[in-house]
């Protein structure tokens, strides 16, 4: 059995998959803790870095992780300023007007100040934030392994309301319709409303189907995938189910929507394109080892990690590889999913580094190093891009 396999346990999300660091057993019953407020910091919520936002997982509904920003904007690799959780820090960060949200292992719900990384506000919630935040409204949403889902002032940090799923939540929230949707590991996806009220739910008929991945949605469909080995494509309003389509193995990856295309990988060792309306095959790509992470799409392009330790580059019509770059890791597997911006790719790698790679031809710019394993997977700002590490920080590099 190959050695990812044996780190990959049933009891373990995906985010603790580094034993060799730090690996501590969870019980699947969690007990669902006491909602406490926020605590803060006299404090002013900090004005625009720039007009542009990220504000969930991947950047949009559609998930291509792809910044297009108002002034041309190249980050070097130097170090702006980083910020210290009491906790690992594999929450992937939520930019919007000038406020950085987190979430970490300490349980804490962060809002930090874009410019300066000085805590405006954090907000205890009932367990480990795996999640990573949904900025809407006025409110951030975010999943914990308390088997909430939470709805949190964006301002105080207040929480406003907390909806009690039947698993943990570890899938990051997004917004469409009027409706939050996340993915739990009881198998099921939540459609809630912005009250906190369950308007539907979708479970994998595979009680052991987790859904640990974040939902898409695009053209008034939204898709998910599953341990089950399926992409579901679903009626946003009714949860009714449209179309799925079966791989040979589990599925961690997000799905990513662009031209069409739900763009996915699995652990069968392929990478698919599926029709987004009809869920037939495009085309599928074959790995080395398994597609764990989340693909970035932008420009005709698809980058996306296999657990052969390269990042690849292929044409987003036909599969055809345009390039493949070994990054460095001390266990055979990636977990942090890739952002695009200005020619440049950002991600993490279990070394603890952050790669910038050329998207042209996959060279690496630069590397930032952090001193554990970086699971985040990068936000693009329109001043930088900041990205959690196991470490316990949050890193904002220029």
């Amino acid at each position: 059995m190959k050695f990812q396999i044996r780190l990959r346990t049933e009891v373990e999300s995906r985010f603790r998959w580094f034993g060799l660091f730090a690996f501590s057993v969870i019980s699947t019953a969690i007990l669902v803790l006491p909602v406490t407020g926020a605590e803060q910091k006299p404090m002013s919520i900090a004005a625009p870095a720039g007009d542009y936002s990220w504000p969930m997982f991947r950047s949009n509904l559609a998930h291509t992780a792809s910044a297009t920003l108002p002034k041309p904007y190249l980050p070097v690799g130097q170090l702006r300023w980083s910020f210290p959780a009491e906790g690992g820090i594999d929450s992937s960060p939520a930019i919007y007007k000038g406020v950085v949200f987190v979430g970490a292992d300490d349980g804490y719900l962060y809002a930090v100040d874009e410019r300066n990384g000085k805590m405006l506000w954090r907000a205890k919630l009932g367990g480990q934030i795996k999640s990573s935040p949904l900025v809407d409204q006025g409110t951030i949403y975010v999943g914990c392994e308390d088997s909430n889902l939470y709805a949190i002032d964006s301002l105080s940090g207040k929480i406003k309301w907390n909806f009690p799923a039947g698993g943990r939540i570890t899938s990051s929230p997004i917004t469409a319709n009027g409706l939050i949707f996340a993915g739990g590991w009881d198998a099921t996806v939540y459609a809630i409303d912005k009250n906190g009220t369950l308007k539907w739910k979708f479970s994998s008929p595979d009680p052991a189907g987790r859904i640990l991945s974040s939902p898409a949605f695009s053209n008034g469909v939204l898709y998910a995938t599953s341990h089950d080995g399926f992409l579901y494509a679903l009626d946003p309003d009714t949860g009714a189910l449209k179309w799925k389509y079966k791989t040979g193995n589990k599925i961690y990856s997000s799905p990513m929507v662009m031209n069409n295309t739900v763009y996915f990988g699995s652990w069968d060792h392929n990478f698919y394109a599926v029709d987004s309306t009809t869920g037939k095959t495009l085309w599928k790509y074959a790995g080395a080892e398994n597609f764990s992470i989340s693909p970035a799409g932008a420009n005709g392009k698809v980058f996306v990690g296999n657990d052969d330790l390269k990042m690849y580059c292929l044409d987003a019509a036909t599969g055809k590889l345009f390039w493949k770059t070994p990054l460095s890791s001390p266990v055979p597997l990636l977990s942090s999913s890739p952002a695009v911006s200005g020619g440049m790719l950002f991600v993490g790698s279990a070394d603890g580094k952050v790669y910038a790679l050329d998207t042209r031809n996959g060279a690496i710019k630069w590397r930032y190093g952090t001193n554990r394993p970086v699971i985040s997977s990068p936000a693009v700002a329109a001043t930088g891009v900041c990205v959690g590490s196991q470490d316990g920080n949050l890193y904002f590099i220029n």
